[in-house]
Formats: structure tokens, sequence, C-alpha cells
């Protein structure tokens, strides 16, 4: 289990903590280029309108690609996110992070199971369409139980988006890596969470 949650964590280290050079392209004039409305409907009112069926989330999963979707209210957050997606795709293919390497496995008994290389681990889940949430647990190897709360959301093109609360993310990293405590990238990673609220790692997975 420790190796998955590594990945996953990674993953969201990886787009959360960026380089330098990464931040300097963010194009900042569009905080300024149009007003946001009132009326606007909420991204968690549309997350429950458009959530996918029980029976429409269960098999195997492939990871495909992976992204960070904002749900807070922050212009600067929302808009940097968007830039920075692909830059951090490209610097997780360099990392080895590639589609297919690892898939989660949802079975319609509530029961996960996690595949990587030749690795399995086993979990459980819960859903519920009527809201989109979603909440995984799973045994780490040094015996304490991680879980990770979010939504699940599919795509047009039938993919199947989980999306993992950012504050989850980071205890399940602290539960695998307890000696991330004295990193410096970790300790970047969250001051940014506690910033912005309404950060999730969407990992895309495909059939």
């Amino acid at each position: 289990m420790k190796r998955f949650a590594f990945i996953v964590s990674f993953v969201f280290m990886a787009i959360v903590a960026l380089p330098t050079e990464a931040s300097a392209q963010f194009d900042l004039s569009n905080l300024f280029g149009g007003s946001s409305s009132s009326s606007k409907k909420s991204p968690y009112q549309t997350l429950a309108e458009n959530a996918p069926s029980a029976n429409s989330v269960i098999g195997v999963w492939k990871y495909d690609n992976v992204g960070i979707d904002y749900l807070g209210t922050n212009s600067f957050a929302d808009v940097a996110i968007d830039q920075v997606e692909d830059y951090a795709r490209e610097e997780l293919r360099n990392a080895g992070i590639m589609p297919g390497c690892f898939s989660i496995k949802l079975n319609s008994n509530g029961t996960a199971r996690f595949i990587y290389e030749d690795y399995v681990y086993s979990g459980k889940y819960t859903y519920d369409s009527s809201n989109a949430r979603f909440r995984i647990e799973a045994t780490a190897d040094n015996g304490k139980t991680i879980s990770c709360g979010g939504f699940l959301k599919m795509t047009s093109s039938g993919k199947l988006v989980v999306m993992f609360k950012a504050e989850d993310a980071i205890r399940a990293f602290r539960t695998v890596a307890p000696d991330a405590d004295d990193s410096t990238m970790f300790e970047m990673v969250e001051d940014v969470v506690e910033s912005f609220s309404g950060i999730y790692l969407s990992l895309r997975c495909m059939r």
C-alpha cells in the first residue's frame, strides 16, 4: 500500500509544489479579464447533478493522466492551476508516471483493489451517486488506515475522474512517510493547501 500511496502523493506534490520556472510562466493578466456572476452554479452542485451512476463506476480503471481541480473561489489559484497542468503532466511523464502504470478496481460489493506492477492491495470504498461523494480506505504497510475522500465524475469520453481532497492526500502521505515533516517541499505543499481551500488531486482513469 505504501507504494501506491507514495505514487498518489508524489503526483500531488509534483503539481502543487511546482518549480519556480513554471510559476514564472503564469499569465496573471487573466485575473483581471472578466468578472464572475453571483448566480453561477457552484462546482459542488454541478458535480452532484452530473454524478455517474453507481453501476457505471464499477470495474478496473487504469491511470491515464492527472490534474488539479479547484472548487474554491480564489481567482489567483484558479488561473494558476489552469495554466500549470500541462507543464505538470510533462514533469510527471519525465518521472515515469505514465498511463497504465497503476490501476484501481472498484467492485459492486464496496471493496477496492489497488494494482501497481506486481503488487495488489485491498481496501474498501463508498460512493453516493446523489451527490458524487466518494471515500476510499486501505491499510498501509505499517498497519495504519489511510482514508481519502472526494468526488467522482465521468468525462464525455468515458474516463473516470477520481478527485481526492488535498487535505486527505496530505494526511495519507504523513501516514506512509512520517519523515516528510522534515521535507521543505512537503511544507510548501501544506502551505498551499492551507491557503486555498477546495483543492483536489484528480486522477483521470480509463477502462
